[in-house]
């Protein structure tokens, strides 16, 4: 089976099933954080990924890690996942979760990335934008810095990217040139 579809179905069941519960909102928060762990430390995205590590001992390190924080539905889906042997997915799966649970709250979420700080009137402007596209859906905005860019902002509006900085326009002109 294809690998996206695989990740969909699991984020769209686990949706569905936090639905029914009403969870939704603690499970958001619970993918946030896995996410946040699988980001940032590779030991834990390793120990996911490790075959040599077996599934009870998965299942046992990740009940000592979240066990008592996440919401009982966020750590039997990790278990049902182990046992599939699908922990392997479970990133993509938190990305799918968050764009369904987006989707499902009428959530826009809105990411600028700039090369440094934004004045506070800049992000509301966009952010007022936004919400004027859809006057029924909430903005989520998010702000990142990279310096890379030189200058100018990339904004993301859901799947949608809009760039403006400087970066992608000097490669623009070196294209050109050659």
């Amino acid at each position: 089976m294809n690998n996206s579809k695989i990740s969909v179905r699991y984020a769209k069941a686990l949706l569905q099933t936090a639905l029914e519960y009403k969870t939704e909102d603690a499970v958001r928060n619970d993918i946030e954080s896995l996410l946040e762990c699988i980001n940032t430390l590779p030991d834990f995205k390793a120990m996911l990924e490790s075959p040599i590590i077996v599934d009870s001992a998965k299942v046992e390190i990740f009940k000592n890690l979240f066990g008592s924080k996440f919401n009982k539905l966020t750590t039997d889906f990790f278990s049902l996942l182990v046992k599939n042997k699908r922990e392997g997915f479970l990133k993509i799966i938190c990305l799918n979760y968050l764009g369904f649970y987006a989707k499902n709250k009428n959530i826009r979420r809105v990411i600028i990335t700039s090369a440094v700080k934004n004045p506070v009137e800049v992000s509301e402007k966009i952010k007022q934008l936004v919400e004027t596209q859809d006057n029924r859906s909430t903005v989520e905005l998010t702000e990142k810095l990279d310096p890379a860019l030189i200058g100018g902002l990339i904004i993301q509006i859901d799947d949608k990217v809009y760039d403006a900085s400087i970066k992608t326009q000097l490669a623009k002109v070196k294209e050109k040139l050659k």
